[in-house]
């Protein structure tokens, strides 16, 4: 029995050796992460799922040469195509794993630059990052003792890789910052920049974007939680991040004052296509208002008129929410005793406008996203 389970052991670790340790091998040991990832935006990264990628792809002049060059964001797990030996195409990887679990877990340091930041790779075969307060500063290997003239055998660590617990980039959230943080084009312009401001915070984009699920790691080691793996927000968990923005109601002498506090560490939505929004309905004597729409956005252009991207070199309008930023938002219609407003709070992945335009039809895309509501009773 004994010499059936060594020889089932060293059978899976010969398919492994053989493996590229992409998600097909992850996902037998971390089935629920998996499952979460398969809908997280770094699963749908690449033009051939990301809708407003593709839109935008299709109207870059580099397209007619195939001449991609966001592969080291959206689709870094194609490896030839970061190498540049192969072009973007519609195989298996593009579609289903352009980042990948160790595009992430890899991740060494970031090496910051005004252009972009740049994702600084381990080497290491088989060596993943990873983060754990109580597990801090070890450096976990794959050991098998045996005791008892060899009748008992004891294993620690993962049979398929070694995990590094003392990544500091892991804790403070800067393992993120590589494509997260900020983007110019050629004409050095920045197109988008989060502002992040997560130095001495409590809060990271860990915590915030990857807080704990209920839910086991991994198959072999049973745990009641795990880091949530689905990323991002746009793919209905918007409910994780909501408590980072708080609302609140004010009466004044001719109206009432919406309060939006941002507590998350950077500005919010400040990526060129999309559209934050501020929605209020009154409720009173049986019947609904609809107040106009405050809109939050960063318009960019040229020559003052909104442009694509790569062509932008200056910033038409700025209304986004800064990180730590309470902004107040006035309303003239007065209210009476026993009117309920509700405000809602959300997104547009993609600015109703620019869609037009960019010829965006999906929903997931073109949408209003409540990201947090509240009810107040007068």
């Amino acid at each position: 029995m004994r010499s059936i389970k060594i020889l089932s052991l060293m059978l899976l670790l010969t398919l492994f050796a053989q493996a590229t340790l992409e998600n097909t091998t992850c996902k037998k040991c971390h089935p629920v992460i998996f499952q979460e990832y398969q809908n997280s935006m770094h699963a749908k990264a690449s033009v051939f799922k990301d809708p407003v990628h593709k839109a935008v792809w299709d109207k870059h002049p580099a397209k007619q040469k195939n001449n991609y060059k966001c592969a080291k964001c959206h689709t870094p797990s194609d490896h030839a195509l970061m190498e540049g030996k192969s072009k973007l195409s519609d195989n298996a990887i593009q579609k289903s794993e352009p980042i990948s679990c160790q595009q992430c877990h890899k991740i060494q340091s970031i090496e910051k630059h005004a252009k972009a930041n740049k994702n600084i790779m381990s080497t290491k075969e088989k060596y993943f990052f990873s983060a754990n307060k109580a597990r801090k500063g070890e450096k976990v290997v794959f050991k098998e003792e045996k005791s008892l003239f060899g009748l008992m055998t004891k294993t620690t660590g993962s049979p398929y890789h070694d995990i590094d617990y003392s990544n500091e980039n892991f804790y403070n959230g800067d393992m993120c910052m590589g494509c997260h943080a900020h983007k110019q084009n050629g004409k050095g312009f920045v197109v988008c920049d989060l502002e992040v401001k997560q130095k001495n915070s409590k809060e990271t984009c860990i915590s915030c974007h990857m807080p704990k699920m209920k839910g086991s790691l991994a198959n072999q080691k049973e745990s009641s939680t795990h880091a949530f793996h689905g990323v991002s927000m746009h793919n209905g968990t918007p409910e994780t991040l909501s408590r980072y923005v708080k609302l609140s109601l004010e009466k004044t002498a001719n109206g009432f004052t919406v309060a939006i506090k941002n507590e998350a560490t950077h500005t919010l939505f400040p990526q060129p296509l999309r559209l934050n929004q501020l929605r209020v309905e009154i409720e009173r004597d049986g019947k609904t208002t609809t107040l106009p729409a405050h809109n939050f956005v960063r318009v960019i252009g040229t020559d003052g008129k909104p442009s694509m991207p790569w062509l932008a070199t200056e910033v038409l309008k700025d209304t986004t929410i800064k990180a730590h930023e309470a902004r107040k938002i006035n309303f003239d219609m007065r209210l009476k005793k026993g009117d309920v407003v509700t405000v809602r709070f959300g997104y547009y992945i993609a600015n109703p406008k620019a869609a037009k335009k960019l010829d965006i039809e999906q929903k997931s895309a073109t949408e209003f996203t409540v990201l947090t509501k509240k009810r107040f009773k007068i």
